[in-house]
């Protein structure tokens, strides 16, 4: 046994005055009595008895001075070793995809599932402990494990839910892992089971319980929406939207198209019901800026009735060739939206927006896109041995670089095929011929041959295979995809400063977030709000990037209600320990004094 407050026998010396108080004299009441012939005997055997004896009359005393023991055992907090007996450990994981932020029923989805979290925490015993579990884009932990219920609740009541999708798989693994040692584990997964890796995770874990919160409701929503240069027009853009209507009957809603704020179409658009209807917008202007989409829907969920995109204005691109033959030099100059020059050598200050280097080293740190026609060094890295005759085996056709190319007769008599991770496009017997990956913080296409060591310069695949990648690389499409992501997405940009730097995240709510430049990079979280951010760097650098939430998976309300699959984990309900024994001694402290009542009341005032 051992004690956690010693101080606590210190009482015992309180059993001193209570023995003193039987040792005082009793003052007697003086009363006539007409003989004392029968008390003489009676007061001489008092005066011969032992003191002691009068303790030995006294029961009270005996119980008294127990009750006196017990309560400085108590004080002094005794313990001894054990198995200590520990209570329910709860998870509740919460939804927070863009879908529980439908009005259905009002006033959303979240709110609903709030409520039955702060039920459920009303119900837990007071050894139980809870812990809630956010699943938005990535899932986060708002509340560790308590017994305080006032704190969950105040985190339950805080939670907010994003306007992207989330990943209730990776929460709910999150939320096992961290209840592996827990007795009587229970996860209860509050959501509209729109995301369907929840499948998944339930077949990893079984003993989930689902809680499904919401009502089915019809829904139009913005499933796509994309700039493109139009294939007559160099120098303009074109505007695809593709809408869809989740359940219910054909509807017809207003869709209205703006440039920075300016209207610039409108139109009523019928949507079937469960089938995409797309619309294409011509003559955006050549002025550039943000294009806002908007669907007039009224339905209940508004995260998807809005879409936004950049239009980058219409000019030339300056194209630099470093050693380039007048070949590859004039194959450029025939589109419109290139300026053509050629250097001998390269040189930093170049302020190309696309560099070509042909037969040439490619330097670490290109400060452009570049496409590379058999280059001898790519950064660091020397070109492999040459191999000869490599035969064409597969090659990616839907990537906008090989777009119209036909490279399956192609002849290759020496190469240097590439030994990167890069991601190959054109694949031979002997290794990547055409590969596309990041140098330096710029993205570009490496030709792992000299084109005079073929027969492509003789074919009408070549002029077109450069026209596609300069344009892949430099065009209006490729930057604008760039600034324009899907919400939930990670947002990583580098060559943004120098290391330990900081760069800010404005939100479109207001809100700003700022991270230090790591490894030449600066990483930021899942893109959790639909709208315009604001990339702000040092030296006064600034981005604007768009966050759509095109998601159908979404944008569908319908409600996936979840059976549990198997019983309920549970594990042993106890642990090695030290198990307390103030409140027994306390229970016993009150039954010592209750009978030392009920023997005064029977016995000593009879």
């Amino acid at each position: 046994m051992s004690f956690a407050n010693p101080l606590g026998l210190l009482l015992l010396a309180a059993a001193a005055p209570l023995l003193a108080m039987y040792f005082l004299k009793v003052r007697r009441k003086r009363v006539r009595v007409p003989s004392l012939l029968l008390w003489s005997g009676l007061i001489e055997n008092q005066r011969r008895a032992s003191p002691w004896d009068r303790f030995r009359r006294h029961d009270l005393l005996w119980l008294q001075l127990l009750a006196l023991i017990l309560l400085a055992l108590a004080l002094a907090k005794p313990s001894v070793p054990g198995r200590k007996l520990l209570g329910k450990s709860v998870v509740w994981v919460v939804d927070g995809s863009a879908s529980m932020g439908a009005e259905a029923p009002r006033p959303s989805r979240f709110s609903a599932a709030r409520d039955l979290v702060l039920a459920e925490l009303r119900q837990l015993g007071t050894g139980d402990e809870g812990m809630v579990l956010l699943a938005g884009p990535e899932p986060r932990v708002v509340a560790s494990f308590t017994r305080d219920k006032d704190r969950l609740g105040s985190a339950v009541r805080e939670l907010e839910n994003s306007e992207a999708a989330a990943s209730l798989g990776e929460a709910v693994d999150l939320a096992v892992a961290l209840t592996r040692n827990r007795p009587e584990r229970t996860i209860v997964v509050v959501t509209d089971g729109s995301d369907r890796s929840l499948d998944a995770a339930m077949a990893r874990h079984p003993g989930l319980r689902i809680e499904a919160v919401g009502r089915p409701q019809p829904n139009v929503a913005i499933t796509a929406v994309d700039l493109r240069r139009s294939p007559t027009q160099d120098l303009e853009s074109e505007l695809f939207v593709t809408l869809r209507r989740f359940g219910g009957e054909e509807a017809t809603v207003g869709l209205e198209v703006t440039l920075d704020g300016e209207l610039i179409a409108t139109e009523s658009v019928l949507v079937p019901a469960d089938r995409p209807v797309a619309r294409v917008f011509r003559e955006l202007g050549r002025t550039g800026g943000l294009v806002r989409v908007h669907v007039e829907t009224g339905d209940a969920l508004s995260a998807d009735d809005d879409a936004v995109a950049w239009l980058e204005p219409p000019r030339r691109r300056r194209v630099v060739c470093i050693a380039c033959t007048p070949l590859t030099a004039r194959a450029l100059a025939t589109d419109p939206r290139f300026d053509v020059s050629v250097l001998g050598a390269f040189t930093e200050e170049h302020g190309a927006d696309l560099l070509i280097f042909e037969s040439a080293e490619v330097p670490a740190s290109p400060g452009a896109p570049f496409l590379a026609l058999g280059p001898s060094r790519l950064g660091a890295d020397v070109a492999p041995p040459e191999v000869e005759w490599p035969r064409i085996t597969e090659w990616k056709r839907a990537h906008p670089v090989l777009r119209f190319v036909e490279p399956g007769g192609l002849h290759v008599t020496k190469a240097r095929p590439a030994a990167n991770d890069w991601q190959p496009l054109l694949e031979s017997d002997q290794g990547p011929l055409v590969t596309t990956g990041v140098l330096g913080g710029h993205r570009g296409v490496v030709l792992h041959f000299r084109p005079l060591d073929s027969d492509l310069p003789l074919r009408v695949a070549y002029p077109l295979l450069l026209l596609n990648t300069a344009g892949w690389l430099t065009g209006d499409e490729a930057r604008a995809d760039r600034r324009t992501v899907a919400a939930g997405e990670p947002l990583v940009r580098s060559g943004w400063g120098d290391e330990g730097a900081e760069v800010e995240l404005q939100r479109p709510d207001g809100s700003s977030l700022r991270v230090p430049i790591r490894d030449g990079v600066a990483r930021f979280g899942g893109l959790e709000q639909v709208g315009v951010y604001k990339l702000l760097g040092p030296d006064g650098r600034q981005e604007r990037i768009a966050a759509n939430l095109v998601n159908e998976r979404e944008s569908d309300l319908t409600v996936v209600a979840h059976a549990a699959v198997g019983e309920i984990a549970t594990m042993q309900a106890s642990a090695p320990g030290r198990l307390p024994l103030s409140r027994p001694l306390l229970g016993l402290v009150a039954l010592v004094l209750l009978a030392e009542w009920w023997l005064f009341q029977r016995t000593y005032r009879e």
